[in-house]
């Protein structure tokens, strides 16, 4: 099948059509979600806690079942090929790499070994290789090589996530909630190290995020998650002019109770 590609000749690497997905049969965490991602191309999905976006990234790494969920109807498709239900080592080996939430490591060991177990399916030479770009991109990591993971900070946890997720060889890289308990120059520093890797590496990126200010200062095209639907698509820049976005996801203006009140009543998409 021939690889889709959008009209700037850039072919799709990631699609999700329509997806609904169900916790234990009965609750419904996404209705009828779609997006794309473009090779080469950073997209952010933005939502509050609840909106279903760390469900949307179980579903496109194959991980819905360890959590009691499953796909009840539509499709994830990864280079036109149908991922809907692989699992998770089948995904990964089509080019895909998810970086979850919560940050977890193997807490006991150290950095050198997270790396070798992620590293894994690499030969000595490659894992050699690799490990030592990790170093060269991550200096703290490398001064800090010996000591368990669970006693780095939050920051230097996150660059190991993204370490070993590069050791995979990702052609799409998902990373949920980087920012999560990050300080504000923590969090610009990852969304640096993001970009940097992006573009370098010409990796294709959704970055499931929060905080939208941090997330729109990388990205190419946004989504909007709420109740497990999409309420907004578009550009970064159109998502920075939409009013509705600016004011309910990044607080923009103060509302009170009541102004929120109305807010809701005249927003388009409840």
């Amino acid at each position: 099948m021939a690889e889709r590609k959008d009209a700037e000749g850039n072919g799709m690497v990631l699609s999700v059509e329509n997806l609904k997905v169900v916790y234990r049969g009965v609750i419904l965490a996404l209705d009828g979600v779609s997006l794309e991602v473009r090779e080469g191309e950073a997209v952010a999905l933005l939502g509050p806690n609840g909106a279903g976006k760390s469900s949307l990234v179980r579903a496109v790494a194959g991980l819905l079942p360890k959590f009691e969920g499953r796909v009840l109807d539509g499709h994830v498709r990864l280079f036109d090929q149908e991922a809907t239900h692989l699992d998770p080592a089948r995904i990964t080996g089509l080019g895909l790499t998810a970086v979850l939430e919560g940050r977890p490591l193997f807490r006991y060991l150290t950095p050198v070994e997270n790396l070798v177990a992620a590293g894994h399916r690499l030969s000595p030479r490659e894992l050699k290789e690799g490990m030592e770009e990790v170093f060269a991109r991550f200096p703290r990591l490398y001064e800090r090589r010996h000591e368990q993971a669970g006693y780095l900070s939050g920051g230097e946890q996150q660059m190991l996530l993204l370490g070993m997720a590069l050791l995979t060889r990702p052609k799409v890289l998902v990373v949920d909630e980087p920012s999560l308990g990050l300080a504000p120059k923590l969090v610009e520093e990852v969304m640096r190290t993001l970009d940097t890797l992006r573009r370098e590496k010409n990796l294709s990126l959704l970055l499931v995020e929060q905080n939208a200010r941090a997330a729109l200062s990388i990205v190419d095209r946004v989504y909007v998650l709420e109740r497990g639907r999409v309420v907004f698509e578009g550009d970064a820049k159109a998502a920075q002019e939409d009013q509705d976005v600016m004011e309910f996801y990044l607080g923009k203006e103060e509302v009170g109770f009541r102004q929120a009140k109305r807010y809701r009543r005249r927003k388009r998409w409840v």
